[in-house]
């Protein structure tokens, strides 16, 4: 579909894509916010005029980055209301573009992943997860660091609902199955009885993992969306832009790209961002080393280019900036940006406003 079309062209198709998946997001939140008479618990408008959107034009502006941003921002405010299991639910495959018809146009549940997972650049969420299949089961087990359990609740919450929700989109015949086993790795909250009304199987709290739980045999059931001709014109689309993106950089570029369209507040772990390129983590190290960079290098760099773009386009609080930007303690993020810039970060943003 796209053989004949230049590179910047592609680039902006991506461009495209991922800020349209953005902008059904925010539509998706604003609408739930109303829904569920919460304008007056949080300011949409004032946070996304933090980030540096005019919240008339964040519709068309926003990235997911930013829209992630917004989650976190709003979260101490929203996720005891059980908000977010229920923004899950708001949400559409079709949000995402080529890449949702072709989930919803492929054989089963098992390629439906497979295309996911070979896509995720292009939509990419805060957290990842990983598929644990043995001989009766699957799992989909989310990757949360320990010291982020409670931190990333509202955003496993979103995760896991969203998940499920674009599970049985594809197969509606297990959209109330007592098949599902939901597992969390944190305590029951105050609303935890909203999870019955979005997960049909058990939900058990206080667990080792956040996970949904479901039978093997659901893994290839066929989709009754399933399409070959769609699918295959859907993944040529996707496997183009991929591969052009990619064929334009060297490893290093990248792998910032990757970090810098990375939502999360912990950045990957080398491990992780090696296992994106199908490479063992000493073959990943050694292949930026050849080209004179080290992972912690490349990671370093990328926060300091998103603390200047908060600093220069934004009116966040620099402890709120260094919370984005994963620094446990606001001093580290003060000490390492002195070092990178030579001057704090009062001072770069004095001069760039």
């Amino acid at each position: 579909m796209f053989s004949r079309v230049d590179a910047p062209m592609l680039q902006q198709v991506a461009h495209q894509a991922t800020n349209h998946l953005a902008s059904r997001f925010l539509g998706h939140y604003w609408q739930l916010l109303d829904k569920l008479a919460l304008n007056s618990s949080v300011d949409a408008a004032a946070l996304l005029a933090q980030l540096g959107l005019d919240p008339k034009q964040a519709l068309e502006a926003i990235t997911l980055n930013q829209y992630y941003q917004l989650l976190a921002l709003s979260a101490p405010k929203l996720r005891e209301q059980g908000f977010f299991l229920q923004l899950g639910q708001c949400f559409d495959i079709s949000d995402a573009g080529v890449l949702g018809y072709a989930s919803l146009s492929v054989d089963n549940l098992r390629q439906s992943w497979e295309l996911t997972d070979r896509n995720y650049a292009l939509y990419p969420h805060p957290l990842t997860a990983q598929r644990i299949i043995d001989a009766h089961s699957v799992s989909l087990r989310l990757n949360t660091p320990a010291k982020a359990i409670h931190d990333s609740r509202y955003l496993q919450e979103e995760w896991l609902s969203a998940t499920w929700k674009w599970m049985y989109q594809r197969l509606p015949d297990i959209a109330n199955s007592t098949q599902l086993t939901v597992k969390l790795a944190y305590p029951q909250p105050s609303y935890g009885k909203q999870y019955a009304n979005i997960f049909p199987g058990k939900v058990l709290f206080n667990q080792a993992y956040s996970e949904l739980c479901f039978p093997l045999s659901w893994y290839d059931i066929p989709f009754p969306t399933a399409n070959p001709a769609t699918a295959a014109l859907c993944q040529q689309q996707c496997l183009l832009i991929m591969n052009q993106l990619a064929s334009q950089t060297d490893v290093v570029e990248q792998v910032q790209r990757l970090l810098l369209l990375s939502p999360q507040r912990e950045l990957p772990k080398l491990e992780q961002m090696a296992q994106h390129f199908h490479l063992p983590s000493h073959s990943f190290h050694r292949q930026l080393k050849k080209s004179g960079m080290t992972y912690r290098q490349i990671v370093n760099e990328v926060k300091m280019e998103l603390a200047k773009d908060y600093l220069a386009k934004t009116t966040l609080p620099l402890q709120e900036i260094s919370y984005l930007l994963g620094y446990e303690h606001a001093a580290n993020f003060y000490r390492a940006f002195k070092q990178q810039l030579g001057m704090t970060a009062t001072t770069f943003r004095n001069r760039s406003s």
